[in-house]
């Protein structure tokens, strides 16, 4: 957890863009909008280290003295997420090979292999320099391993990295038979004999695609493998500075896939992380909520940091929509009250060259006269009238919602029952649903102990396809003594391994323990389909009839006639209830609804309000009114 006696607010800083007389306009501006934390050094390798070996520092130094004198601390980061030029060139095996064997060029950023020995070296030589050299500089209170792993290409397919993919295998089934029998090695004739036969699962002939097995397991080599460089860096930092914090930024935005952030959480010392809008979607203050619900269940349910968001338009989307007047306070303040020890951008000072010199900052390119930074400096203000806020953590919700990152590694390959399924998509319209009947949503990963589901009336599963039979087993157990429990279509549908569970789709859980027997996948070939009780579906059906459940709702129209489309069984004083469908937004509303009555859950918010309780706080934002209420009782 991150501990402060205060709400942090500032941003990237890039002072190499810029020459010495800007720096010092950067100072004013910064005290007037009351920033009082910079992250600085992050894409800073090519200044830091200009030849192998030539380290210069010389600037950094000015710089973090400056920063210093003026009151504003820094969160230091140690570079190693753009390797420069000179390295690329002089060993182009960094850089990563992608799924059709290309390797990438040198140009963008993070263009390198997780798995590449000379890059490792390198990041480790460049983070002991700083370390050592700025452990006890009086303006670092917080260390930045990297940036956004994994966010521009995270899988590579080169021969170091198959080599390690090997190396993982080795250590993660006990014989190369083991490896065979998870992954269905006797389909399609690719049993392996000797472990020097697997490939990297790369690009196979048209129509055909790499073993489900060996693909999961990609994504899990990948995120641990990438784990690793970042706690041996974390280690270099630690060994300097036993002191102040070490975290790196995670992405905690809908489609961001490729880093197990549960897994991640448990390796730094406080969760941080970077949430960018989508501005075409006019209900994005959603979205925004439930990536912030996210990220405090990665912290469980401890404060965390904003690293990163936007002051206004990003640069990367088709159409880059300016934010609305007040609606960066809103946003702000929608993370500050599910959790966030403060605000934090990119970028401090909008940039005049390069690839995002078009994305929104703190000062734009227009200067401090600009409705953007008139509302930073409002922002800063308000979070520097309550400082006391980050003591306390966002009140604990009675509804937890199961995420789990393997679930969507599953549900991205191909193959399927349909490719009009999408796992973000489903768990985010449940959220919606929640958020717009005012219920607060707690996120709990699939690995979740008995203990922790206990303390909630309600856990959610939304489209959980992938559960081990001990995991099984504590949502059983979870609904047999006492939890109420609401299971989605195509859930439990096999083990961690992607091998099916036979005799009846979704298991014991579905089969047994709430009492509906699954035989068939129906996707609709329609856009709607009616279901009594009047709701609506849509996407997927179900052949299935009740094996002691009690019938909700059935399909009225469509292929799925006359099957279960929702149904619940009582289990002593809790209720489980089987959601076989994907119902429209609200269809899914007046469902959540009614278990929420049944079970005394109280609303908050409603539609476009959201109320949100932290301490002794209460954080009121209408996104209708466009207005931010903080009161403290």
């Amino acid at each position: 957890m991150l501990k402060t006696n205060k709400l942090f607010f500032g941003g990237d800083y890039n002072p190499e863009q810029w020459s010495k007389d800007v720096w010092k306009q950067d100072i004013q501006l910064m005290q007037k909008a009351n920033v009082n934390l910079v992250s600085l050094g992050i894409f800073s390798w090519a200044k830091l280290e200009i030849s192998d070996g030539d380290y210069q520092f010389e600037w950094l130094d000015e710089v973090m003295d400056l920063l210093h004198a003026s009151g504003i601390s820094v969160d230091l980061a140690n570079a190693t997420a753009s390797p420069p030029a000179w390295l690329s060139s002089k060993h182009p095996e960094i850089l990563p090979v992608n799924f059709d064997g290309i390797r990438l060029e040198f140009g963008g950023r993070q263009a390198y292999c997780a798995a590449s020995t000379v890059y490792k070296q390198k990041a480790a030589q460049l983070t002991e320099k700083l370390a050592e050299r700025y452990a006890k500089h009086p303006a670092v209170v917080m260390w930045h391993v990297n940036n956004e792993y994994g966010c521009h290409a995270p899988y590579c397919y080169c021969d170091a990295s198959r080599d390690a993919f090997i190396g993982w295998l080795k250590n993660k089934y006990t014989s190369i038979e083991e490896l065979n029998t998870s992954w269905g090695t006797d389909f399609w004739s690719q049993r392996y004999y000797n472990w020097e036969e697997i490939p990297a699962p790369k690009r196979t002939p048209d129509g055909t695609h790499p073993n489900p097995g060996a693909q999961i397991d990609y994504r899990r080599f990948t995120s641990d493998i990438t784990l690793d460089l970042f706690k041996t860096e974390r280690d270099i930092i630690k060994k300097y500075d036993k002191v102040n914090p070490v975290t790196t930024n995670f992405m905690s935005m809908k489609f961001t896939h490729a880093m197990d952030y549960f897994a991640w959480a448990k390796e730094v010392d406080f969760v941080s992380t970077d949430h960018y809008l989508a501005q075409h979607d006019i209900e994005n203050h959603i979205d925004l909520a439930q990536m912030a619900d996210l990220t405090r269940g990665f912290a469980n349910g401890k404060q965390w940091l904003l690293m990163e968001h936007s002051s206004s338009a990003v640069n990367w989307q088709p159409r880059n929509y300016a934010k609305t007047p007040g609606q960066e306070k809103r946003n702000a303040m929608s993370f500050v009250a599910r959790g966030s020890q403060g605000a934090m951008y990119f970028q401090w000072r909008q940039s005049q060259a390069g690839s995002e010199r078009f994305h929104s900052a703190m000062v734009p390119h227009a200067g401090e006269d600009t409705r953007v930074y008139r509302e930073i400096m409002e922002l800063g203000a308000l979070l520097n009238e309550h400082p006391d806020l980050a003591n306390y953590e966002t009140a604990r919700a009675d509804v937890a919602m199961v995420y789990d990152y393997e679930q969507m590694w599953a549900m991205m390959q191909d193959n399927l029952p349909t490719e009009d399924v999408s796992y973000p998509e489903t768990v985010a319209a449940w959220y919606r649903a929640l958020y717009k009947e005012g219920i607060s949503v707690d996120f709990v990963s699939a690995d979740v102990d008995l203990t922790t589901l206990k303390g909630y009336k309600l856990v959610l599963m939304p489209m959980v396809h992938m559960l081990s039979d001990p995991q099984e087993q504590v949502f059983t157990n979870y609904a047999t003594n006492g939890g109420n429990l609401v299971v989605g279509y195509f859930s439990n549908i096999s083990d961690r391994t992607l091998r099916v569970k036979l005799g009846g789709y979704g298991g014991a859980l579905v089969k047994d323990v709430i009492g509906v027997y699954v035989e068939e996948f129906y996707p609709f070939r329609e856009a709607t389909v009616e279901l009594s009780n009047g709701y609506q579906a849509k996407l997927w059906g179900e052949l299935s009839r009740l094996n002691g459940a009690e019938l909700v709702a059935e399909f009225k129209t469509g292929q799925a006639l006359g099957s279960v489309a929702i149904a619940k069984r009582k289990l002593g004083s809790s209720t489980a209830w089987y959601q076989g469908t994907e119902l429209t937004d609200d269809s899914q509303r007046a469902f959540f609804r009614g278990i929420a009555a049944d079970l005394g859950i109280q609303a908050t918010g409603l539609e476009s309000t959201e109320v949100v309780k932290r301490g002794p706080y209460q954080i009121e934002i209408d996104h209708k009114a466009n207005t931010v209420k903080v009161t403290k009782s």
